[in-house]
């Protein structure tokens, strides 16, 4: 099996964007495409069926099958991540794959708290460091089997509610600012009890979950705009450029513009 291509986009609101992403397509004899839908509204054609986007639907596409992203409302932009890869002449996956097919008639609805699965794959398959690819294949393959059974991974674990609610304030306000407190309170919880309960269920405290999203939407923009690092800081709603760089290199190992750089240099290349 092997990766195509994976791409994230945040907030599909550029014309150009809209124009590219949106084009009716299909995909090559043994390509198969995943898109998962984050947030935002639109619909998505998919063969012969149209379905409206919902936050945390995943659809699959088999070859041949001409699908369309449809943006109809820009003041709610689609945010998703698009995987489109091969079994190549691997019969296991072959088989896999022609199983999902059959049971995925219609989105499978995952919750969007697969973002972050989604992410590491991104960043895995392009490290060009072999190990990690070939961990990154490992990883997809069992999110198939699990996909397959009904379990996807722990991410998809059932959430409790207030979790849920959190990470839509919280991806509602990438481009602004929230702390813990004012969090709480639009739940109604004590800091402890949320804190406490968040982490139970993503594996990670709320605040460095909701600073992980405000890099994985700078990742999207500095991969796919034109924005000037200075720009994105601020319109991710950060005090300082300074500030920003420093958050971007703890969590994506790159300054803004070492991760731009490369980004630029692998589409070069493609």
């Amino acid at each position: 099996m092997r990766f195509d291509d994976i791409v994230f986009v945040y907030h599909l609101q550029d014309e150009r964007q809209i124009a590219w992403h949106g084009r009716r397509h299909s995909h090559g004899e043994g390509e198969f495409e995943f898109h998962y839908f984050i947030s935002g509204e639109g619909s998505f054609k998919n063969g012969s069926s149209t379905w409206t986007i919902r936050p945390g639907s995943l659809h699959l596409t088999p070859p041949g099958s001409v699908h369309q992203i449809l943006a109809t409302n820009l003041r709610r932009p689609i945010t998703y991540f698009a995987i489109l890869f091969s079994a190549g002449a691997d019969a296991e996956i072959g088989t896999l794959l022609e199983r999902l097919v059959a049971s995925m008639d219609r989105p499978a609805d995952i919750g969007t708290s697969h973002r972050f699965f989604f992410a590491d794959l991104l960043e895995r398959n392009s490290s060009c460091q072999a190990d990690l690819v070939q961990a990154c294949r490992h990883s997809f393959m069992s999110f198939l089997y699990g996909l397959l059974a009904g379990a996807p991974s722990a991410y998809g674990a059932p959430e409790n509610a207030h979790v849920e609610k959190a990470i839509a304030i919280m991806q509602a306000s990438i481009e602004d600012s929230i702390d813990l407190d004012v969090l709480c309170g639009k739940l109604g919880l004590s800091r402890e009890h949320f804190v406490r309960l968040f982490s139970m269920r993503m594996r990670i405290p709320p605040m460095r979950y909701y600073s992980r999203l405000k890099i994985e939407a700078a990742r999207a923009m500095l991969s796919s705009t034109n924005l000037g690092i200075g720009a994105i800081s601020e319109k991710l709603g950060f005090a300082s450029q300074f500030g920003f760089s420093r958050a971007f290199k703890s969590v994506a190992g790159l300054s803004p513009s070492g991760y731009r750089a490369k980004c630029l240099q692998k589409a070069d290349f493609t």
